[in-house]
């Protein structure tokens, strides 16, 4: 039932993926970071915010692994990634 809730529910989806973008981003897992942050930021557009708090400490984090992603690569993208947040 779990991967039914992931895979029908973009809420549930958008903090699994942001999730895995925070943790790796703390374990320095620089793929793992930009792979979640990538399905992330795809799933955000789409998800109401529930919990104007929990947007928030998302949106920093997105925006911090945005800009960790932004040196590694010298992708412009993640530069706006970044900003966006």
């Amino acid at each position: 039932e779990e991967k039914n809730i992931l895979a029908t529910n973009n809420s549930v989806r958008t903090s699994y993926y942001f999730q895995g973008a925070f943790t790796s981003f703390m374990f320095r897992s620089y793929d793992d970071s930009k792979h979640y942050a990538e399905k992330h930021l795809a799933c955000i557009d789409n998800t109401w915010a529930n919990l104007i708090l929990q947007h928030a400490f998302q949106a920093f984090y997105t925006g911090l692994i945005s800009f960790w992603a932004a040196r590694k690569s010298k992708e412009q993208r993640w530069y706006h990634r970044g900003n966006q947040s």
